[in-house]
């Protein structure tokens, strides 16, 4: 069999032209797509990751994270909007080397897409830069997918709250927030939506 991606380079055209012509791409797109999502102690500089949530079309991760002792802001807000109380992280979070470990055994050379870049990317920093491992793969923003499409990113808002409201996740809870957000784009870059 013909493997498309591998020799789309004997084709006429560059790899991206050859591979943007068919119609299959968001399909194949949505296939290879990693969505990462983490929970933290507050939205301040001083906060650090409690949760990281990840999903492909076939794996999922998730991992309360045990605070490192010099971890210590905590925002009550926070709390109250993902329910993971301090005592939790105590008593069920996991060592936070061992949760970098895990994604980079998991994640190792993909680039991976999350809804917030600046803070995600923040807080996985602290996650990896804190435990003084080198992660391993590459953070990028939703918008890279949805492109300057008008329509993908009313599709992609509208699928998403439909899936928020559903019963069927637990909003700003990492694991979920992750399905939810590769739920919403499969649908919009299908085109998918009604």
């Amino acid at each position: 069999m013909f493997n498309w991606l591998e020799n789309a380079d004997r084709l006429e055209g560059s790899k991206e032209e050859v591979l943007s012509s068919f119609t299959f791409l968001p399909y194949l797109i949505v296939l290879i797509m990693w969505i990462i999502d983490f929970e933290a102690s507050g939205l301040s500089r001083q906060s650090y990751p409690i949760e990281v949530g990840l999903c492909s079309e076939t794996v999922e991760y998730q991992a309360l994270i045990k605070p490192m002792p010099h971890w210590s802001y905590w925002s009550d807000d926070a709390e109250s909007i993902h329910n993971i109380s301090q005592s939790k992280l105590e008593s069920e979070g996991i060592d936070p080397t061992t949760v970098a470990y895990s994604l980079n055994r998991i994640l190792s050379g993909q680039i991976v897409y999350c809804d917030a870049l600046l803070w995600d990317r923040f807080w996985c920093n602290a996650l990896f830069s804190d435990t003084g491992i080198h992660q391993e793969f590459e953070l990028r923003d939703i918008q890279e997918l949805i492109g300057g499409s008008e329509n993908h990113l009313r599709a992609f808002i509208n699928e998403r709250e439909k899936l928020e409201d559903s019963d069927k996740f637990t909003v700003h809870r990492a694991l979920d927030d992750a399905k939810i957000i590769r739920k919403a784009l499969e649908v919009a870059l299908a085109g998918r939506h009604e």
